[in-house]
């Protein structure tokens, strides 16, 4: 299974959007979360034949006045042209047909994620810790995360600390070998409310990645005696990922605010890049809330990336990640709360007066200098759909 497909999703799928109540969410940091199940159907469909489906279910449980348990599973099905290809590796690393019996050819792929954690309030210290566990036939991973929460100033700045260790096993069925990825993670976050309008927040992040860092089910072709010949990528083992933003809230009125963010980032492969995106959050009636996002992103090459290798060098990619290129994202969502759809037909079913309903599109386009490896096309469009129901209980 290409991990880095469902890698490149999630980045699209996960970006981290203030809400339109950004200013009390943040006065309210220090409380638990609230008693809640959330339930969401999600989508992922682009031009290079890579479909995604990944439904999720997740609960938050207070168990006691100071702490909270959360879980969550997740399924996600994988269908794409470039994992059932099948190619004859003649390179000097492993053998030219998997443990498994040859190339990739599933139908689809599926992996299963399962979440839980506690959080836990010291006075108004907020600490959590979560385990997560993914596994699929060709990759496990085990992860930690842990954070700690710190308000000073009566809840007027806050300080974030946060930190994730990963262990994976990356163990294609196209090739005899298993190999480790260990991913350690920090970040700092700081939040301060500077007035009743606006809230703004710094970050950084770091982390550190050794081990196998590339795709095994891309090939990279070189020409011997006027045939092509197949290699396995080679990457560094180890790559070092810097990062700083700086991200604000402005509530225009009384119904509707402005979310604008910088994000600079830098690596040990030499890319380096910059990620702009302006939010526009309002509430269409009482119970009706729409959003309206754009995200530009522009990243240079990696020092190793060539768009042909006439013979076998000692790295070697065809991962267009690693090239420079450019990303524009648009979002729109829509979120009715319980009472909206009381005469609703069909949506009627969902309503009450702790339930919501929300409806998201994104719209991803991805071009590059060179042609992706496999569909031979320089631009990647997607549609990433989301359909989420939360009910408070």
């Amino acid at each position: 299974m290409q991990r880095e497909l469902r890698a490149g999703a999630a980045v699209v799928v996960k970006r981290l959007l203030f809400s339109i109540l950004f200013l009390s969410a943040i006065v309210k940091s220090q409380d638990l979360p609230v008693d809640e199940i959330q339930a969401t159907i999600n989508g992922y469909f682009d031009n290079f034949g890579v479909n995604i489906l990944y439904p999720a279910v997740s609960i938050n449980k207070n168990i006691g006045e100071k702490t909270n348990f959360n879980a969550r599973y997740m399924v996600d099905v994988i269908s794409a042209a470039s994992i059932k290809s099948w190619f004859k590796v003649d390179g000097v690393t492993s053998a030219t047909k998997g443990i498994h019996g040859g190339g990739d050819d599933s139908p689809d792929e599926i992996r299963h994620e399962f979440t839980a954690g506690l959080t836990h309030l010291f006075g108004d210290i907020s600490l959590s810790l979560n385990g997560i566990y993914s596994t699929e036939h060709d990759y496990t991973s085990k992860t930690l995360a842990g954070s700690i929460s710190i308000p000073f100033a009566k809840k007027n700045t806050i300080l974030n600390f946060g930190v994730v260790r990963s262990w994976d096993i990356v163990a294609p069925q196209t090739r005899f070998w298993e190999k480790e990825k260990n991913v350690l993670s920090l970040s700092a976050d700081l939040t301060q409310v500077l007035s009743t309008r606006l809230v703004m927040q710094g970050t950084l992040y770091y982390s550190k990645n050794d081990g196998f860092l590339s795709d095994a089910y891309q090939v990279v072709p070189t020409l011997f005696r006027a045939s092509v010949l197949y290699h396995e990528p080679i990457h560094p083992g180890t790559r070092e990922r810097k990062a700083a933003g700086l991200r604000g809230s402005y509530l225009l009125n009384d119904v509707s605010s402005i979310q604008l963010g910088y994000r600079y980032y830098t690596d040990s492969w030499d890319i380096n890049s910059h990620t702009i995106n302006i939010l526009y959050q309002r509430y269409l009636t009482g119970d009706i809330t729409g959003s309206f996002g754009i995200r530009h992103y522009t990243q240079s090459k990696s020092f190793f990336f060539k768009e042909k290798y006439l013979v076998p060098e000692p790295l070697m990619t065809v991962d267009g990640k690693l090239n420079e290129g450019t990303t524009n994202e648009f979002e729109f969502k829509i979120a009715f709360k319980g009472e909206s759809l009381i005469d609703v037909p069909v949506l009627n079913n969902f309503a009450g007066n702790n339930s919501e309903l929300s409806f998201k599109l994104n719209f991803f386009w991805r071009k590059t200098a060179t042609p992706d490896w496999h569909s031979r096309r320089l631009s990647l469009f997607a549609y990433i759909t989301s359909i989420g129901y939360r009910f408070k209980f």
